[in-house]
C-alpha cells in the first residue's frame, strides 16, 4: 500500500483539502476539468489507508463506465508499486478488496436483492429496459381498449416514469386524482399506472425507476432495514450531484442521516438532465439539510486552453441559477474558436470531413476527435459524408449492444431461466428461432389455457429445451451457459441463413466474451450479475475512447468525456437551443449543455451552423444560436463562407 504522502501527491491545495476532509458533510463544487474524479478516488484511498475497511465506503457515480474507471483509480492508488500504467493495474480489482462503487440503480439492485422481500419483491426479479416497458404499455393499452390516437401509450409510459421519479406511487396518484375534478387524461393515466404496476408485480419485474422508488419506500417504511444499510457504510461519496433526482436525493439523505459523513461533488453549470428528473436545487438543499457542511470549490482546470475556458465562462455567466465559480488554467492560450457558417447540412458535413482530414495531417488521431450535436437526427448527413470519405467513426447514439435483436433474443432465454414469471421473455423466446409455434398457440401457452394434443407436442419440445437449459444453469457459469443456449436453441444455424447473419453471429460471440468477467462467481451469481449488467448498461457506458474512430454523439452523451478536438454541429436557433426547451422555459439548461460541449475540448473547438437545413422532414431557415453572441469576438475566427453567403443573399449574418 502506498504511503499517505504518495496518495496526496499531484493534488493542488483545494483538492488536498477535499481529500483530507473526511468527517462530516462535504460539498465539493467542481468545475469542468478540475479533477473531481481524481479527488474522489484519492479521498477513498486515503480513508482506506488510514485503516477503514473498504466495505465501509460507498461511492455513487453517474454511469457504470465511470464506476469501473473509479475502481481502477482507487486500486492503482492502493497498489504497493503504485504504477498506474501496469497491465495489472488496468484489471478490475477484486470485489472483496474494494468499496461499493456504482450507480444509484446498481445500489438499488443490491438493497432490493437483500431486503426487497419486505415489499414482496422476489430476489430473482427481472429488470425491464425501456423497450420492455414500452411493450408492456402497448399490451396494456390493447387490454384496456384505449383509443391510442387520443391516449398514446408512449406518453402514458413517460408520465408514469415522471410520477415515479417524484416518488408518487400508483395508489397515491389514484387517491390524488380521485380528490380533484378528474380530467380524462388523469383518469386514464391512473388506470394505466395501476395496471402497469399490477403487471410488473405479476411477472416479478421492476423497471429502472422502481430500482429507486422502491428502494426509497423500503428504507422509509422499514426502520430496521434502514438501520442495516446506514451501518453498512461510514463514508458516502456521490458524484454528479447536480443531476440527482428526487428519489436519488432521498436515498442519499436516508443513508447519511445517521453518521453524516457524506461528500457530494457537483457543478450546477453542468446540470443537463432535468428532463430525466435531475434537480439542480439539490446542491442548495444539501447546504440546507446539512447546515454545517464544508464547501470547497475546485476552480483549477487541467483540461482546456485559456481561450476555450474564457469562451465557456462568457457563455455560462448569462445563467442566473449558478454558483460563483470561475475556472482558471495554466494551459496555453491555444487556438481561437473556429465558427463556420455554411449553406446547408450537406456542406456542413463535407466541411467537417475536410477539417478532420486537416487534423489528421497535423497528427491528431481520429480517436481524439468528437463531433457533437444537439439531436440524434443531425447525425444522418454527417454519417453519409463520413462513409463517402472513408472516415472511420463510432455513432454512440446507435442501437445499444444489448438492444440488438439477436442479443436480446439470447438474453431473453437467460432472463426466463432466472425468472419463470417473466412473460415478456417467454413471449420472445417461445418461437425464436422459428420452431413452428404460431402466435395463437404461443398466446394460449403464455395465458396457461388448455392445449390440444397436437399443440402439446410442439410445446413439449420447447419445454424440454427450457428444462435442459435450466439444468445446465445449475452447474455451469454464465459463459458456458450462453454457449449452451446458443447451441441448444439453434441461433448460429438460424442466423447462417440470413443476409446479415455473419454480423449477428459475431455479436452473439461478443456476448460470450462479455461474460468472461463473471468467471470468478458461482453459477447462480454469474447469471444474476450478467443480467444486472446487461439491464443497467447505459449509452455512455459503451463509449470506448482509444479506438481509432471519430466519435459522433450528442452533447448529453459527451458528459464526462474529453477530446483534443471538439466539433459542435448545428449551432442554430431552434436546434441548439432546442425549440422544445425554449417553449418549456429551459433555456438556462440549454446554455449549460453548450457549456458542457465547449469544455469537452482540450485544444481546439470548431462550431458549425447553416443558413438552411433539412431536418425532421422539413426545410428549416434558422438564425445563428443566441449562445454564439455570448462568445466575445476576439476569441473566435470565422470562415470565408460567411462573406460569400452574405454576398449571395444580400443580408448580414449576425453570429456575435
Amino acid at each position: 500500500m502506498q504511503h499517505f504522502s504518495d496518495i496526496l501527491s499531484g493534488l493542488n491545495e483545494r483538492q488536498k483539502e477535499a481529500v483530507l476532509t473526511t468527517e462530516g458533510p462535504l460539498l465539493v463544487l467542481a468545475g469542468a476539468g478540475s479533477g473531481k474524479t481524481k479527488v474522489i478516488a484519492h479521498r477513498i484511498a486515503q480513508i482506506i489507508q488510514r485503516g477503514a475497511s473498504p466495505k465501509r465506503i460507498l461511492a455513487i457515480t453517474f454511469t457504470n463506465k465511470a464506476a469501473e474507471e473509479m475502481k481502477i483509480r482507487i486500486a492503482q492508488l492502493l497498489l504497493a508499486d503504485g504504477k498506474s500504467g501496469s497491465a495489472a493495474s488496468r484489471k478490475s480489482p477484486s470485489p472483496d478488496s474494494m468499496p461499493f462503487v456504482g450507480t444509484f440503480h446498481a445500489l438499488g439492485v443490491q438493497i432490493l436483492k437483500r431486503h426487497g422481500s419486505r415489499m414482496l419483491i422476489p430476489q430473482n426479479f427481472t429488470i425491464l429496459d425501456e423497450s420492455d416497458t414500452k411493450q408492456v404499455c402497448k399490451e396494456l393499452g390493447e387490454e384496456l381498449a384505449l383509443d391510442t390516437d387520443t391516449y398514446d401509450t408512449e406518453r402514458l409510459r413517460a408520465s408514469i416514469s415522471r410520477l415515479k421519479n417524484e416518488l408518487i406511487s400508483a395508489a397515491d396518484f389514484a387517491r390524488e386524482s380521485a380528490q380533484e375534478d378528474e380530467r380524462a387524461y388523469e383518469a386514464i393515466l391512473s388506470k394505466m399506472y395501476s395496471a402497469y404496476e399490477a403487471r410488473l408485480f405479476k411477472t416479478g419485474s421492476l423497471d429502472f425507476d422502481d430500482l429507486l422508488i422502491k428502494t426509497v419506500f423500503l428504507l422509509e417504511t422499514q426502520k430496521d432495514v434502514l438501520g442495516y444499510w446506514q451501518k453498512q457504510w461510514d463514508y458516502i461519496h456521490i458524484d454528479e450531484y447536480q443531476d440527482t433526482n428526487k428519489a436519488q436525493y432521498a436515498v442519499s439523505l436516508l443513508l447519511a442521516r445517521e453518521h453524516k459523513n457524506i461528500a457530494v461533488v457537483g457543478d450546477i453549470d453542468q446540470a443537463i438532465y432535468s428532463w430525466r428528473g435531475g434537480d439542480t436545487r439539490n446542491i442548495s438543499y444539501f447546504e440546507r439539510d446539512f447546515p454545517n457542511a464544508r464547501v470547497i470549490a475546485l476552480e483549477d482546470n487541467y483540461r482546456s486552453t485559456k481561450i476555450i475556458l474564457e469562451a465557456a465562462h462568457n457563455v455560462i455567466v448569462h445563467n442566473a441559477q449558478r454558483k460563483n465559480i470561475t475556472l482558471r488554467t495554466k494551459n496555453p492560450d491555444g487556438e481561437r474558436i473556429t465558427i463556420r457558417v455554411l449553406e446547408n447540412e450537406k456542406k456542413e458535413a463535407e466541411t467537417i470531413v475536410q477539417d478532420i482530414g486537416a487534423l489528421q495531417q497535423s497528427g491528431v488521431p481520429f480517436s481524439d476527435i468528437a463531433v457533437l450535436f444537439r439531436t440524434n437526427a443531425q447525425s444522418r448527413a454527417i454519417e453519409e459524408a463520413f462513409v463517402q470519405s472513408a472516415v472511420p467513426y463510432k455513432l454512440v447514439a446507435g442501437v445499444r449492444f444489448y438492444e440488438r435483436k439477436e442479443i436480446k433474443d439470447v438474453l431473453s432465454y437467460i432472463r426466463y431461466i432466472a425468472n419463470k414469471k417473466d412473460t415478456l421473455a417467454l413471449k420472445r423466446i417461445i418461437n425464436t428461432p422459428l420452431r413452428g409455434i404460431g402466435a395463437v398457440l404461443a398466446a394460449k401457452y403464455v395465458a396457461q389455457k388448455p392445449l390440444k394434443d397436437n399443440e402439446k407436442a410442439r410445446i413439449g419440445q420447447f419445454e424440454n429445451m427450457i428444462k435442459d437449459i435450466s439444468d445446465v444453469a445449475k452447474t455451469k457459469k454464465i459463459r458456458e451457459l450462453l454457449k449452451y443456449v446458443i447451441l441448444r436453441a439453434g441461433f448460429k444455424k438460424h442466423h447462417s441463413k440470413t443476409d446479415d447473419g455473419k454480423d449477428r453471429i459475431k455479436n452473439i460471440e461478443e456476448l460470450i466474451t462479455v461474460a468472461d468477467k463473471f468467471e470468478g462467481l458461482t453459477p447462480k451469481e454469474s447469471m444474476e450479475k450478467f443480467l444486472e449488467e446487461a439491464a443497467l448498461m447505459s449509452e455512455q457506458d459503451l463509449i470506448a475512447q482509444g479506438s481509432e474512430k471519430v466519435h459522433l454523439l450528442t452533447a448529453h452523451a459527451a458528459k464526462g468525456l474529453e477530446f483534443r478536438v471538439v466539433i459542435i454541429a448545428g449551432m442554430e436557433e431552434g436546434l441548439f437551443p432546442h425549440v422544445l426547451s425554449q417553449e418549456e422555459g429551459r433555456t438556462e439548461e440549454e446554455r449549460r449543455l453548450f457549456y458542457v460541449a465547449l469544455t469537452r475540448a482540450k485544444e481546439k473547438v470548431v462550431i458549425t451552423l447553416t443558413t438552411r437545413r433539412m431536418l425532421w422532414g422539413e426545410l428549416l431557415f434558422n438564425d445563428p444560436s443566441r449562445f454564439l453572441r455570448e462568445i466575445p469576438q476576439h476569441l473566435t475566427t470565422i470562415n470565408e463562407y460567411k462573406e460569400a453567403l452574405e454576398e449571395e443573399s444580400g443580408e448580414t449574418i449576425h453570429y456575435s
